[in-house]
């Protein structure tokens, strides 16, 4: 911990907290503007779905190796050139003139967030007193929730009004701003002593993930199941080869050594594959077959994020009381009936936008329930000293079941709608039956996360 002035150290936490507040917006606004982008660039529906899972892919492979250059240049530097990243691509974004530049702008504002997301809460945690570290941190994180709130009715606000490349040029003054608060206020830096980068496991990591993802979500193609299959061997292999390194890039022998640990990720893995896609299905939903405009949608997308907002607090409160296996449990059994509720979807319903905002209240009290004491659980199973460890494990899981939930929904807009097939009202049934199949399969994701959920194993005795 370094001595700064009690002015200086909260306008550090606003600085970092406006960064982490990035990631969420990036990743949550842009989904409403999703059939405005498609038509003004004459884009189909599946690629369209590369707008999150570029973003998200990107932010993943980056989050690994990331932690060890941060280490190495220093958590000021790199927390400065992270939001420098986002502000040029979020301002090139907003003038892109064709959709890979656009595409392009996201895989590079991944790399940027990455880098808030590593620096953000090790910053925190140095400038602050032990006893004041619990509150700064809860505020920190209170602000992703914020965002998954605010993103989506924003995103649709903003769409209607001034465009969809109004979302970009907003975020980069915002971004900018955290940046320059962290220059002029942190007059620290810290840097931590690293051993040799592992090279080998970042190139299998990235490659692995990178042929994983692009081969389930682009599953139809010739090709594209081998690339997936490549993509699990390699995955299997950086798995070996960590395991047999002395400094690994990734800590996974706490998943081999730890059955709480290790049962309480998969849930989290799985909880995130199960509903991350939701928000991406069921807006391009309401926008065609409900026939809604992107502000008319956000309200009702806003639902989910709000409720987690409201109870995630409550929910971290009683996992120090109970067990988290029972909150965690009821959380997964809550998603997986608003998941079974939104594979009602059809072509012509009543009162449709009253029945998702009911899929959405499930999904958000399960998601609530779940992800508070989830985390307490997983960071409570391990000592101390493996802290940072099960950290950056926690990360890996939590992007990784996300682009599994962006890869299940888009390859099955993929194989019923087509590659190339823009979402006309031609196309309407069979995008409603892709997001059906979806939904079921999401289903079936929360349901094996149920079981972890409840068979997590006992606590270890770390005394």
């Amino acid at each position: 911990m370094t001595e700064l002035s009690k002015k200086h150290q909260y306008l550090v936490l606003a600085a970092t907290s406006l960064g982490v507040l990035m990631n969420p917006l990036l990743a949550s606004m842009i989904i409403l503007a999703l059939p405005h982008v498609g038509a003004d660039f004459l884009v189909s529906a599946r690629d369209l779905g590369w707008m999150s899972t570029a973003y998200i892919l990107s932010n993943a492979i980056c989050l690994v190796p990331g932690a060890w250059v941060v280490d190495k240049v220093g958590y000021k530097k790199s927390f400065i050139a992270g939001s420098i990243i986002v502000t040029a691509t979020c301002l090139l974004a907003g003038f892109a003139p064709n959709y890979e530049i656009l595409l392009a702008c996201r895989i590079l504002s991944g790399l940027g967030v990455s880098l808030l997301m590593i620096t953000s809460l090790a910053i925190l945690t140095r400038i602050f007193p032990k006893e004041k570290r619990g509150f700064v941190i809860g505020i920190n994180t209170t602000t992703v929730y914020i965002g998954l709130t605010l993103g989506p009715f924003l995103g649709g606000i903003l769409t209607e009004t001034l465009g969809w490349r109004a979302l970009f040029l907003v975020m980069a003054p915002a971004v900018l701003i955290s940046g320059l608060l962290l220059f002029f206020f942190m007059k620290t830096e810290f840097t931590i002593p690293v051993k040799k980068f592992d090279f080998g496991g970042a190139v299998l990591y990235g490659v692995s993930m990178l042929s994983l993802m692009y081969g389930l979500s682009t599953i139809t193609d010739n090709g594209s199941i081998f690339l997936a299959a490549a993509g699990l061997v390699l995955f299997a292999v950086f798995i070996w080869y960590e395991l047999r390194r002395t400094n690994p890039l990734l800590h996974v022998n706490l998943f081999f050594k730890n059955k709480r640990f290790a049962r309480s990720s998969y849930a989290a893995l799985l909880n995130y594959a199960a509903v991350y896609a939701v928000t991406y299905m069921v807006s391009l939903y309401l926008q065609s077959v409900g026939q809604l405009n992107a502000a008319e949608a956000g309200m009702i997308i806003l639902f989910q994020p709000l409720i987690q907002v409201l109870v995630t607090p409550i929910a971290g409160k009683l996992s120090d009381k109970v067990d988290a296996k029972y909150l965690v449990t009821i959380g997964m059994v809550l998603t997986v009936a608003g998941l079974i509720l939104l594979s009602g979807l059809g072509l012509s319903m009543t009162n449709v936008a009253a029945y998702i905002a009911v899929t959405q209240v499930f999904i958000g009290l399960g998601a609530a329930l779940f992800s508070a004491p989830n985390t307490s659980s997983i960071m409570g199973s391990v000592a101390p000293a493996e802290y940072s460890m099960a950290s950056s494990v926690v990360s890996v899981v939590r992007q990784v079941g996300m682009l599994i939930s962006m890869a299940v929904c888009m390859a099955a807009v993929s194989f019923f709608v087509g590659g190339s097939d823009m979402l006309g009202p031609d196309m309407y049934a069979e995008f409603v039956e892709a997001l059906r199949v979806s939904m079921i399969i999401c289903t079936g994701l929360g349901i094996i996360g149920i079981f972890f959920s409840w068979f997590r194993g006992t606590a270890p005795d770390l005394k």
